[in-house]
């Protein structure tokens, strides 16, 4: 735990946290998560912690995982915030894996972490897809030189991929129409409150039962808390990851 706390302070440190200071609270919040997200995974998807430690293995011995950190110049993956946390984008793939979807819809890719480790899921399983929507080039989110929208994805795993270019507001509710239900809704786009808010109420009539929705950055604001509040669902709030798995019915 030491470790945890030490690789924590030395990121906020290196990358601002966008102006958010870490205080005491904070990072006992973050080494509490760290410390029994095995756990607390497992008991919200009913599996055992042995799979789900099992899945994570998966993960770092992957030749696309192996691409990725190639791609990203990272010799190793540390306990911290960035998306190589086991509380962020692995996470993803965990729950892609145990929950089987036939149909994701992300909004936000940027550099495609969360957009991998979803797709390599989808590919291991050997069924689903994963429709994204991104506005690219937002503020912490600029591609720089030639890279375009989700160019850390390796090649493989775009043949279950599907992208629409614009921003939620005006794409999400004609992607979710076309859908007709998804099983896992992932928000990481603009994380203002509104959009937040607006984003998980469009996708929740489109949940199937015992479907997912997940957001990264809920410490942004108190959108997630908010949006929870209003149904009787089991959650967990993995310090900056919240996921939510949705049983029917629900009415506003």
């Amino acid at each position: 735990m030491p470790y945890v706390a030490f690789r924590i302070i030395h990121y906020y440190q290196g990358h601002k946290m966008k102006g958010v200071a870490l205080t005491a609270a904070r990072l006992i919040d973050y080494c509490s998560a760290a410390a029994s997200y095995k756990q607390r995974l497992a008991a919200l998807l009913a599996v055992p912690t042995d799979l789900i430690e099992e899945l994570y293995r998966e993960i770092d011995g992957s030749s696309w995982f192996k691409e990725i950190l190639q791609k990203k110049g990272v010799k190793k993956r540390y306990f911290d915030l960035s998306m190589f946390s086991p509380l962020r984008a692995p996470l993803l793939y965990v729950l892609c894996r145990i929950a089987q979807p036939e149909k994701a819809v992300e909004t936000g890719v940027a550099e495609g972490f969360s957009s991998s480790f979803i797709l390599a899921a989808l590919e291991k399983n050997n069924r689903g897809r994963l429709y994204s929507i991104d506005l690219p080039n937002q503020p912490g989110q600029v591609l720089t030189g030639k890279a375009s929208t989700g160019w850390l994805i390796p090649a493989q795993l775009k043949q279950r991929w599907s992208l629409t270019l614009g921003s939620s507001r005006e794409k999400l509710p004609g992607l979710l129409e076309e859908l007709g239900g998804i099983d896992i809704f992932y928000h990481d786009s603009d994380h203002s409150y509104e959009n937040m808010m607006f984003e998980f109420r469009a996708a929740l009539p489109k949940l199937s039962d015992g479907g997912f929705i997940v957001s990264d950055d809920i410490t942004d604001n108190r959108a997630f808390d908010d949006f929870c509040a209003l149904l009787q669902c089991r959650r967990e709030k993995f310090f900056k990851f919240g996921v939510i798995k949705y049983r029917m019915p629900y009415h506003d």
